[in-house]
């Protein structure tokens, strides 16, 4: 009787411990199924949505390509006063390149004691650094690179501007051109 009631102990064990299992795997099941709800929804309408386009879709998605290339563009135009200043300084740089003077005025920057020497220097290029750090040009080249930084900034910010719209027609067109909604959404998704 002992054996039978041994035996009945590991069965009812054995029975305990499988339906403790089956119920921490439930419950591990319902906790990741939680914590990764959003992704199972995104997953399962992914593979949902391999339907064609429809012209309404196709609509949809032209539109919010068109808000975001307006908001973008409205955000560079926004910036435009910061931009400029970076852009201006951009080119003084070049500029400095292009002259011969980038290595002296990266000296004057960087050591004190070759002030004297790097102006010196900088004066018979027509530039000079002020206090601040800031690069300006002197004499009869202040007026003629003053219009030639005006104009490479206009060209870096027109530049851009240029990038993001044909950034976002190419998106558009290739949107027009696909038939599924996978696709249009591969396309979509960077750029809103």
């Amino acid at each position: 009787m002992g054996i039978t009631i041994s035996h009945r102990v590991r069965t009812d064990n054995c029975e305990a411990a499988r339906v403790n299992s089956r119920r921490f795997l439930m419950e591990q099941d319902a906790t990741v199924a939680r914590a990764g709800k959003r992704q199972t929804y995104i997953t399962t309408n992914m593979n949902k949505d391999s339907r064609p386009l429809t012209q309404e879709q196709r609509k949809e998605f032209i539109q919010l390509l068109k808000d975001s290339k307006t908001r973008l563009l409205g955000n560079l135009q926004d910036a435009y006063w910061k931009r400029i200043e970076v852009a201006k300084e951009q080119s003084r740089m070049e500029l400095l390149k292009r002259i011969g003077a980038a290595d002296e005025a990266n000296k004057l920057r960087e050591a004190k004691k070759v002030i004297k020497e790097s102006e010196s220097a900088l004066d018979k290029l027509g530039v000079f650094i002020n206090s601040s750090n800031r690069i300006t040009f002197t004499g009869v080249h202040e007026d003629e690179y003053d219009e030639e930084i005006s104009e490479k900034a206009s060209a870096i910010l027109d530049s851009e501007k240029e990038k993001v719209r044909k950034e976002y027609e190419t998106a558009i067109l290739n949107v027009l051109s696909t038939e599924s909604v996978d696709d249009a959404k591969t396309i979509v998704e960077p750029l809103v």
